[in-house]
């Protein structure tokens, strides 16, 4: 409502003048609506992607815990107002805004994220690739013995999604290592720009078989529960 407010305000203005009603605006200034128009458009993204329904979703958390933070960090040109209004937002979501082990594993299985930067905790990196690494120990089980009853990541998650290509470009991992190693938890970052996770993961699905599994099992749960 506010952002259509601030697109119409002049012939809000002129509607309430030919009412006698101007006065209504005494309180709203025009530079003010806009500002907070400005403010919320990153969250109105941020709840966009995140309640996506055909797409993955769950490796943009952390995505966009970091560019929300960005964007309430102070800045010269803000006022008393604003100034006070983005030190609340932050402090609320550095509380409320929790980064678990599934969100840090939906990130490394995309390979624009997978170095893991934008994550800040010691040793994430370690706990992430041990944690793939025991996925993938638990599959290589599990076909060696059908009958052994052994849980992986896929027991209880949902189909697979559809898919749709994203821009990541002021996150995505720039490294280009292309190791292979045995328990597959290296692999290469793709160059192209529109890149759909989903469709890489079947590509490479006979070079990193297992990896793959787990790959469209955790890539499919959904970071809301709300679907946009």
């Amino acid at each position: 409502m506010l952002e259509s407010i601030s697109c119409q305000y002049e012939d809000v203005r002129a509607l309430l003048l030919e009412r006698g009603e101007e006065g209504r605006l005494n309180d709203l200034s025009e530079d003010t609506l806009k500002a907070m128009v400005m403010f919320l458009q990153r969250f109105k993204e941020a709840t966009k992607a995140l309640e996506a329904s055909k797409t993955p979703t769950l490796h943009l958390t952390a995505v966009w815990l970091d560019r929300l933070k960005r964007h309430l960090q102070p800045s010269s040109t803000d006022n008393l107002t604003f100034s006070s209004l983005n030190a609340k937002c932050l402090r609320i979501l550095v509380e409320k805004y929790e980064i678990h082990l599934l969100h840090k594993l939906a990130m490394f299985l995309h390979p624009k994220l997978k170095s893991l930067k934008l994550l800040v905790e010691e040793h994430s990196m370690e706990t992430v690739h041990n944690e793939v690494r025991r996925l993938v120990n638990d599959i290589k089980e599990r076909r060696a013995s059908p009958t052994q009853r052994v849980a992986t990541v896929s027991s209880a998650l949902p189909e697979k999604r559809a898919r749709q290509s994203e821009g990541l470009s002021d996150v995505e991992d720039s490294s280009s290592s292309d190791e292979c190693t045995q328990d597959e938890v290296n692999f290469k970052s793709p160059r192209e720009e529109n890149f759909d996770v989903l469709s890489w993961w079947k590509e490479h699905a006979t070079r990193f078989p297992n990896v793959a599994h787990i790959a469209r099992s955790i890539l499919s749960i959904p970071a809301s529960s709300a679907a946009s």
